[in-house]
């Protein structure tokens, strides 16, 4: 991938139709402004309920840092010449020069978005892009391929990591005594390897961080520090040929300030440790695997190798019964995970075999709970209405859901498309020879379901929600809170993860307890919080 990154510019990411687009725009155009909005929710569509035809929008910041704001050279333009001559395309070289005579290769945009984290109702304006240098109009439409890319792929895993959360949060309301205190590593990201790329980790895997904090995507960890953490950049520009030294001070910076990185993991078996020594030896590897958790920790055991049912039943709540409750005694758990099999059954089936061996107690709620050195993790076939499913077996057992964690690969950022949230970039206005005007489809055969917004758009804060409108239509005093966040080059947001997930906890509960009376618009609220004032 390093070979890549270096062949690859902001001229070549993109899709070849574009290249030619520069000559097909009306003469004397001077600018033309676009946005991206999510049109729909499949996701909604799935779970049956228009409560969770909601997007929540994060990532963009990344793309910005890594891709956007890297300026177009002389040995850029030379490769798209030959490039797209040979590919058939009829290149904009004088276009592209005079960028980087004109603007030292930094892009001439103005990108205005949503504050990220934000959990907003599909149908909004995210993401409004316009070129600001009249000879780069072709510009704001050439980006579309990789500024679209940007944002659906991380918003789409952001949004499904969103709605199992809702889904755990509603299970665990109906049968927890402390909701809060299992919520947030109640879904393990198992993604990394089910990924296309290396890269589609870093950005799934910081999606999923937004909303929980256990994962084993590595990637995903090392891309929240690296583009959302306030002092990473002060790093790097003590360093800035050298990103790994970078990130070794901020580590270490963290570490001696007791600052936690953004996801956790724990020491976990798979299949190529439980069955090293073949199916004689897998009892001992459990045996091993128990007594580190002796320790204190948190272990988790893959145990569906050879016969589960039987390693729950006479190994866990037999030969090693004691040794688990030791387990218990030092702090540490036990986490068992089945890794096939029906999940309805081996789960309920597993709660029950562990309720016989080892008890359990009735919370406040009337619900079951397993003593805490021992719970369940199920991470094989988990998707929005299998985890729904689950739980609602869990919980008309009698258990309470905080027995069960869960764990996802593939279906948490890899069975993701755009058209989950039906996510499109438009063209809205243009000016030409001085005047505006809108642009807009609305084509009869898609009875409406592929219209798009006209004219320069804002999103207002109505009393409880955010509405898109057009920015003529804002009223005296009312807040356009499409902020910008880069402008000619340079990025200037410069959000961190913990404010996300502010403001993706703060907007998702309007939507789980729509307010009464109007409320003041989230950034207003969340800083007024910050400073210790009322809302």
């Amino acid at each position: 991938m390093g070979l890549l990154s270096f062949l690859t510019s902001n001229i070549i990411d993109t899709d070849s139709y574009k290249v030619a687009h520069w000559s097909q725009y009306p003469e004397g155009t001077e600018y033309v402004s676009s946005y991206i909005e999510s049109r729909g929710s499949k996701f909604a569509e799935v779970l049956g309920d228009d409560k969770y035809k909601y997007a929540e929008f994060v990532g963009l910041q990344a793309f910005l840092k890594e891709h956007l704001s890297k300026p177009v050279t002389q040995d850029d333009i030379d490769l798209a010449e030959l490039l797209f001559e040979m590919h058939g395309e009829p290149f904009n070289k004088a276009g592209w020069q005079y960028i980087v005579d004109h603007h030292g290769g930094k892009l001439p945009l103005e990108i205005k978005a949503m504050p990220e984290g934000t959990v907003a109702a599909t149908g909004n304006v995210m993401v409004q892009v316009v070129n600001t240098d009249p000879k780069c109009f072709w510009l704001t439409s050439y980006v579309e391929t990789a500024l679209l890319r940007a944002v659906w792929y991380p918003t789409t895993v952001a949004t499904k990591s969103r709605l199992l959360k809702e889904i755990c949060r509603d299970l665990l309301d109906e049968t927890a005594d402390d909701p809060s205190a299992v919520l947030d590593f109640m879904l393990h990201d198992f993604g990394a390897r089910g990924n296309s790329s290396s890269e589609s980790s870093a950005i799934g895997g910081g999606a999923h961080l937004a909303n929980f904090k256990g994962t084993d995507t590595v990637m995903g960890v090392v891309s929240s520090l690296a583009y959302y953490d306030a002092d990473y950049k002060t790093f790097l520009d003590q360093t800035p040929d050298n990103p790994t030294r970078a990130m070794v001070g901020l580590l270490r910076k963290m570490k001696a300030e007791g600052k936690p990185v953004a996801g956790f993991s724990v020491e976990a078996s798979e299949h190529s440790t439980m069955t090293i020594n073949g199916r004689e030896g897998e009892k001992d590897q459990i045996k091993m695997m128990i007594d580190k958790a002796k320790k204190g920790g948190i272990i988790s055991i893959v145990s569906d190798s050879y016969d589960y049912f039987n390693a729950v039943t006479n190994y866990y709540g037999g030969d090693f019964k004691q040794d688990l409750i030791e387990v218990g005694k030092a702090g540490g758990r036990v986490v068992i995970r089945p890794d096939s099999g029906d999940p309805i059954e081996v789960v309920t089936k597993t709660l029950e075999i562990l309720e016989e061996k080892f008890g359990c107690t009735v919370n406040s709620k009337g619900f079951k709970v397993l003593p805490p050195f021992v719970r369940v993790l199920q991470g094989d076939g988990i998707d929005l209405d299998s985890m729904r499913d689950i739980l609602l077996a869990v919980k008309n057992k009698g258990y309470s859901v905080e027995n069960v964690v869960f764990g996802m690969g593939g279906g948490l950022e890899q069975k993701v498309n755009r058209d989950d949230l039906k996510m499109a970039m438009k063209a809205s206005a243009r000016r030409v020879h001085g005047k505006w005007a809108d642009v807009f489809k609305d084509p009869k055969t898609a009875q409406g379901s592929k219209g798009s917004k006209k004219g320069i758009l804002a999103l207002a804060w109505e009393k409880f929600a955010y509405k898109t409108i057009r920015k003529s239509e804002l009223k005296p005093g009312q807040e356009d809170h499409l902020k910008t966040v880069f402008l000619n080059g340079e990025v200037l947001s410069n959000e961190t993860l913990d404010g996300i997930r502010e403001m993706a906890e703060y907007t998702t509960a309007l939507f789980r307890k729509p307010p009464t009376t109007p409320v003041p618009d989230p950034v207003t609220v969340l800083r007024n919080r910050k400073l210790g004032m009322a809302a």
